[in-house]
């Protein structure tokens, strides 16, 4: 009928063909491969008010993307407009005007009784065409236990859609794989499939949520991306593409002079109409460890009141948001004037509860949280705060209660958890190849890479936090044999903690120094307590030969070439 039409014909095909850098040899990228997902159109803030939304799993590391409507049988090239790896969304757009029309439904035939007029023979020309369009399917709210959803997309084992459906089961917090991000889901007992990935789970004729992932050995236990999610994905979509048209309207807004600077190979060099970036701002986190405070006399030591309930903070990052403001040993009572368990949850829904970083990851960059804690040693802060203070019993030390509020911002590990759609940055010197460490290059040992890879870099990746602005952590990573580093050729896989004394910060001041470096020798200190020296007259003889004898094409990625 044509509700259902109305429906299906919103359903998309994605396929798409991926190259992925080869992290190994940086300079390089692996055989493409070709895949394919699910999609389905909806309003999003792109020029004609509607997109693809799909899993950006889907689209990453993308070179050629096309798509499919159901019940079409002609693909469409399309453009990724916006990606968001960390929450696995992703906004595709089709430039063809044909994909946006449905062909099932014909023209309605203009009316001998209809006024003869251009005006009115061109409002029908537009009640027509706009009848054929293909309408974006609206969002929805996220359904509640044990309701019924169904789940539409193009898993493997066929080329036609696929409909299933399935019941919620659970709405929590889950890791999501590709973005190895906490992120809020819907879990239900539908087999999720590899090709489902990017369908929408409808409910009333709503979008509910996009299927994204399934658990491992586990049988029709799938997981979908909650709208909350979504639309605090295409929030950012949208606040990135005015942003890049207020830029563009500041460059139209040049003087004759400016723009005949322009011209002439001066100024700003983008020109046309407005661009679009295509990586979102990220989902905040407060950047702090916390404990819970079952245990009564963990509570009564931090002075919590019998009626109070929250968790403890244990470790603040260097660069966190909340350094300054949090304090170890603070006891977090509510965000936002949401009372927070001392198991770390918040009421969600009625009976329902979820971490509450998930009120956390909805905020946005620079956005101001007010966060309720319980303060010992009292002492410490100025009594005549405006803050209202209830003294507690800690030992021999007092605790207040106070209201401080910290501005979120994104995620800023010391090790990348992903790497998608860039390439990697790499140095070579002396045949000595340097670039930084990111989890993408621990995947590079396998399925078991956290049993293969160095522990010491695994350790690094996953519990490490930067302690300055754009630190990362240099690895050598290999050596590519010549006769100026023999006997080097087994150092692999190790970080670099200084070239010539000087502690290096990032793989930018790794280069400078190597290349600004003064004397006849050139020390590097690993981190394994190991030592290489290289001769610097003899090493900038050997660039063109080991480039020529590796094959590889450039000493430098392109990133680093400014």
């Amino acid at each position: 009928d044509a509700e259902d039409r109305y429906l299906l014909q919103s359903i998309v095909k994605v396929f798409t063909v991926h190259s992925s850098p080869n992290y190994f040899m940086p300079w390089q990228n692996k055989p493409q491969r070709e895949t394919s997902g699910s999609g389905v159109v909806v309003a999003v803030p792109v020029p004609g008010g509607v997109g693809v939304l799909t899993n950006a799993h889907v689209v990453a590391d993308q070179t050629f993307v096309q798509v499919r409507r159901h019940g079409s049988s002609v693909k469409h090239q399309a453009r990724v407009h916006a990606v968001g790896h960390e929450c696995d969304l992703a906004v595709l757009t089709v430039d063809d005007p044909a994909f946006w029309v449905d062909a099932t439904v014909a023209p309605r035939a203009a009316d001998p009784s209809d006024d003869a007029d251009a005006s009115a023979a061109a409002g029908t020309k537009e009640k027509n065409v706009a009848a054929r369009k293909v309408q974006p399917l609206p969002l929805g709210d996220v359904p509640h236990l044990q309701e019924h959803v169904t789940v539409m997309g193009f898993p493997q084992g066929g080329d036609n859609l696929s409909i299933t459906s399935g019941v919620v089961s659970r709405v929590e917090l889950t890791n999501y794989v590709h973005g190895a991000a906490q992120l809020l889901a819907i879990q239900l007992d539908a087999a999720i499939n590899p090709g489902n990935s990017g369908g929408p789970a409808v409910q009333n004729g709503k979008v509910v949520g996009l299927a994204f992932q399934n658990l491992a050995n586990a049988d029709n236990i799938g997981y979908v991306i909650p709208t909350p999610i979504v639309r605090r994905f295409l929030e950012d979509v949208s606040s990135l593409a005015e942003g890049n048209a207020n830029s563009n309207e500041r460059r139209g807004a040049a003087t004759e002079k400016e723009k005949a600077e322009e011209t002439s190979g001066g100024g700003d060099e983008t020109s046309g109409g407005a661009t679009f970036e295509t990586h979102h701002a990220g989902f905040c986190a407060l950047g702090v460890k916390c404990q819970a405070t079952d245990n009564p006399a963990l509570r009564a030591y931090f002075g919590m009141a019998p009626h109070e309930t929250g968790v403890v903070v244990t470790h603040i990052a260097p660069l966190s948001p909340s350094r300054g403001v949090l304090r170890k040993d603070d006891v977090l009572l509510a965000i936002d004037g949401r009372k927070i368990a001392n198991d770390g949850t918040v009421s969600f829904r009625g009976w329902e509860r979820v971490a509450f970083d998930h009120l956390v990851s909805l905020k946005r960059p620079d956005e101001a949280v007010a966060l309720t804690v319980r303060r010992r040693d009292a002492s410490e802060d100025s009594e005549d705060s405006e803050d209202s203070k209830r003294k507690g019993s800690s030992g021999d030390q007092s605790s207040l209660v106070k209201t401080l509020s910290v501005r979120v911002k994104p995620r800023a590990p010391l090790v990348p958890a992903h790497q998608y759609d860039r390439l990697p940055s790499f140095f070579l010197y002396a045949g000595l190849v340097f670039s930084p460490l990111t989890q993408p290059h621990l995947h590079e040992f396998g399925d078991d890479w956290f049993n293969a890879a160095p522990r010491r870099l695994c350790d690094r990746a996953l519990n490490d936090h930067p302690t300055v602005e754009g630190e990362q952590v240099v690895l050598l990573s290999q050596v590519l044999a010549d006769e100026i580093n023999a006997g080097y050729q087994g150092m692999h896989d190790v970080e670099v903690r200084s070239v010539n004394g000087e502690r290096v910060r990032n793989l930018r001041q790794l280069k400078e120094r190597v290349e600004n470096a003064g004397g006849a020798f050139l020390r590097l200190d690993l981190a394994d307590d190991r030592v290489l020296v290289v001769n610097r007259e003899e090493a900038d003889k050997a660039h063109a030969r080991i480039m020529a004898k590796h094959r590889v094409p450039s000493r430098v990625s392109r990133d680093l070439e400014a």
